[in-house]
């Protein structure tokens, strides 16, 4: 009987290549039929079809059903559901995010309404702002391009597109292998997956036969067929993916005639790509030593072109439409991703303020940088070792590069599965190897083969089971396959010379059977210390606290394992019993709950009277929110997906342990899942800094030369601090306050302010000039220091009136305004503003 699974389409861009290239991956491991389903449009497709299945027009949250029918159909849709509901979600999260639409009114800024330069206006599609010399470059030859080329026969054709789709396949294996990040490499995972799909080639080939048209016109009419449903979605995500296909079609119509060069633009010096639209393979051909910025007349924020850009860190604007024709070859340009504007020939006012955007940037990613490189700790230093879950070495290289301090869990059951034998000793020992030696002395913890449930292997010849969740899995099949077991061990204890690796069993339930691995690892350890083979003779070895009969033998398994791990996925689907996957009874499912985190409170308690270091791999660990009430629970480790360590480092690092354990009483008194997640999120804003002034709001030697520049310096100390939230919106306020009258108060001092919503917290921002400037053009008196007022939208109706009498009483003081201007520091300035604003 065939198989239905039913789900909601996860992935926020829709499905398209990357996820469709997946999903085609997942099935193709089993023989039965597989059919994607999608209930909103109706449509249909082969799920071992890339093309078929973008071709669905399958949209975020869409309804669908994969249907098996086959010999292995039971096997494929444990599997799936599985795949589905775990690595499908995640298929987009190491790559970098579309900035959020700006909130942005549509005035500009001062210093560039001021100037009176023309400003174009596009999409902000990658962030940044770069400054070049434009560089023109070529557009997408178009699919429909008028000519016809002379066919030959049929099977003439047929053999130039073998041989084109031959040549571009391996160019574009050479060009993956030698990615530079993981971006480029899923990138052309998918257009290689595109590439091999055999109903594109199918598709081609019929054009050629049933048409008489050449390889060429084939080609372009094919792939003209699947970019017009693309483009007729209604699907923003969707239709900007119509250009890898016209993408791949110039690639293979240049390899079709022969053409071995690959289309790109010459880059000199500092330098800005203007273009109509850019393909992917054309940004992977720049040379971005040079490339500072791209300016595009098409394209929108979702493009791979536009990703690539992201992960390659190069400022770029779209949607520019016939303005960017007009942009002059070699013209000095600027490329502001921030706010999707480009201005052309920019005057020196207009680059000094861009020059301090720059440096306001490289700020604030300077302070993110920090919780990247910091360890984990709270605000009171108490460790939380933040680690990463990984499933391959590419993994392991991205969870470094993010700021892991290990790896949490290594999920080996990848090796096994996908293949028709048990991979190797030696291949084994390779991957565990270059793991340790990429880790550099930080822990890795591999977790032992955990096959059944939703990741069978079918050489291993599980039966098929009613509930294979609670069934034969993991360590419960270890006894029979303990060869298969033995060598995964031996390659782990063989690798462990070159690194700090630790082993983890899954699915433990007995004491019986965390004894039954170690006697099977001292027996191994003894044969290869005969065998004069180096290794580790303290090699730990922890296990997984996934089952609840687990939590109440922590006493006597401490006897056994040398570290916990809690898997609060399963040990939550089972402490429920519901099944997350059941939509009607998912909602029992719930890790929040003040009922689940008493049962995690007794297990870290009762690992650490026994000694024991215990951490925490499942997904309840990936919400920075939530990193506080984990740390109050006392775990000496949590480990999650690497994209998301720096944030919850950061989540960490401002709450104090004392602060944390109070967080969770609070929690495990509260009576639902819904109440302690509001406590989380109000906690989270509690531990905004709500300090009025700080270090980083004052400067003492500003470089501003003018009102509208220190009005702007003041407005970027709080942004980059984050106290405001839209630095020009907060401007624009400051300036209907000023434009009303003039906040030079006398005494060498301005007082600029304005109350606003985008002011997350109440605060103040000082400046001191040197040489002091009219405050107001034409005015004799100069300015000499100014102190900028920002108040919160929900501050009392008269709090800036009274912070601005405040400090205008003291600033009358002759002694304290000279202490203000003559003070070396600005610790000490921040004392002094303090003191007055109380």
């Amino acid at each position: 009987m065939a198989q239905e699974i039913e789900f909601a389409f996860s992935v926020p861009g829709g499905l398209h290549a990357r996820p469709a290239s997946l999903l085609r991956s997942a099935v193709s491991r089993f023989g039965s039929a597989a059919m994607f389903v999608n209930r909103r449009s109706g449509r249909t497709a082969n799920a071992r079809s890339t093309l078929a299945l973008v071709s669905t027009l399958t949209r975020h949250g869409d309804p669908c059903a994969l249907l098996l029918d086959g010999a292995d159909e039971v096997a494929a849709a444990e599997a799936m559901r599985g795949f589905l509901r775990d690595d499908l979600p995640l298929s987009g999260e190491s790559l970098p995010a579309a900035p959020r639409p700006l909130q942005t009114s549509t005035a500009l800024p001062r210093a560039l309404s001021a100037a009176a330069v023309p400003v174009l206006r596009g999409t902000r599609a990658s962030g940044g702002i770069a400054r070049g010399r434009v560089v023109i470059g070529e557009g997408l030859a178009p699919l429909a391009d008028g000519h016809v080329e002379r066919a030959g026969d049929a099977a003439e054709e047929i053999a130039r597109l073998d041989r084109a789709f031959a040549t571009t396949i391996a160019a574009l294996q050479v060009r993956s292998a030698g990615a530079a990040n993981e971006t480029e490499r899923a990138i052309l995972g998918a257009h290689l997956s595109i590439l091999e799909d055999p109903e594109l080639r199918s598709r081609i080939e019929d054009e050629v036969r049933s048409n008489g048209v050449s390889a060429p016109q084939a080609v372009r009419a094919t792939i003209g067929h699947f970019v017009g449903i693309l483009r007729a979605s209604g699907s923003d995500s969707l239709e900007e993916r119509a250009l890898d296909l016209r993408d791949l079609a110039g690639q293979l119509v240049r390899a079709v005639s022969g053409d071995s060069s690959e289309a790109s633009t010459d880059l000199t010096g500092a330098a800005v790509l203007v273009a109509e639209d850019l393909a992917p393979s054309g940004f992977l051909s720049l040379d971005r030593q040079h490339l500072r910025g791209i300016a595009l007349g098409g394209g929108g924020r979702t493009s791979h072109t536009v990703i690539l850009s992201r992960a390659a860190g190069i400022p770029c604007v779209t949607g520019l439409g016939e303005a960017a024709a007009a942009i002059p070859s070699e013209s000095e340009t600027i490329v502001d991703g921030e706010r999707g504007l480009v201005v052309v020939n920019p005057p020196p006012a207009v680059l000094r303020f861009y020059e301090a955007e720059m440096e306001k940037l490289a700020t604030i990613r300077s302070r993110l940088e920090t919780f990247r490189t910091a360890p984990g700790r709270t605000a009171d230093g108490r460790p939380v070792e933040v680690g990463a879950n990984v499933a391959s070495l590419e993994d392991v290289r991205l969870a470094f590069a993010s700021g892991a301090e290990g790896i949490g869990l290594f999920r080996t059951e990848f090796l096994f599965m996908s293949r028709q034998e048990p991979p190797s000793e030696d291949e084994q020992l390779h991957v565990y190897s270059e793991a340790a030696r990429m880790a550099g002395g930080r822990p890795v913890i591999v977790r032992t083969l955990d096959a059944g449930g939703d990741k069978p292997i079918p050489y291993l010849g599980i039966p098929r089971e009613k509930n294979p969740f609670l069934g034969y899995r993991a360590v419960r099949m270890y006894g029979e396959h303990r060869e298969i077991v033995a060598t995964q061990l031996r390659a782990i204890l063989r690798a462990s010379a070159f690194g700090k690796l630790k082993v983890m069993v899954p699915m433990v339930a007995t004491v019986e059977e965390m004894r039954g691995v170690r006697a099977l690892v001292r027996q191994l350890s003894e044969e290869l210390a005969a065998e004069g083979v180096l290794f580790d003779p303290g090699l730990e070895i922890g296990m997984m606290v996934e089952i609840p009969s687990a939590a109440f033998l922590l006493g006597a398994l401490s006897k056994e394992a040398d570290f916990f791990s809690i898997g609060s996925n399963d040990l939550a689907q089972y402490f429920f019993a519901a099944d997350r996957d059941n939509e009607r009874v998912s909602r029992l499912y719930s890790p929040l709950h003040p009922a689940f985190l008493r049962l995690l409170k007794q297990i870290v308690d009762e690992a650490h009277l026994a000694g024991g270091w215990i951490g925490l791999c499942g997904e309840m660990g990936r919400d920075p929110l939530r990193a506080p009430l984990l740390a109050g629970l006392g775990l000496d480790e949590i480990s999650l997906a690497a994209p998301r360590i720096p944030a919850v480092k950061s989540a960490l690092a401002r709450a104090g342990s004392g602060e944390c354990r109070a967080l969770l009483d609070e929690a495990l008194a509260k009576k639902s899942a819904p109440e302690v997640e509001a406590l989380v999120r109000a906690f989270s804003e509690s531990k905004r800094d709500r300090a009025i002034v700080a270090d980083g709001t004052v400067r003492l030697r500003a470089t501003s030369r003018s009102r509208e520049e220190a009005i702007r310096e003041l407005v970027n100390l709080l942004h980059a601090s984050g106290r405001i939230t839209d630095a020009d919106r907060f401007e624009e306020a400051v300036w209907r306050r000023e434009e009303a009258a003039s906040t030079a108060i006398g005494l060498g001092v301005a007082i600029p302010h304005a109350k606003s919503a985008e002011v997350r917290v109440t605060s103040i921002a000082l400046l001191r000039f040197e040489p002091p400037f009219p405050w107001v053009p034409g005015d004799e008196e100069t300015v000499r220091m100014a102190i900028l007022i920002a108040v919160a939208e929900d501050a009392p109706e008269d709090a800036h009136l009274r912070l601005i009498a405040s400090l205008s009483r003291r600033l009358m003081d002759d002694g304290y305004r000279e202490t203000l201007l003559s003070a070396a520091d600005e610790e000490g300035v921040v004392r002094l503003i303090r003191d007055a604003a109380s």
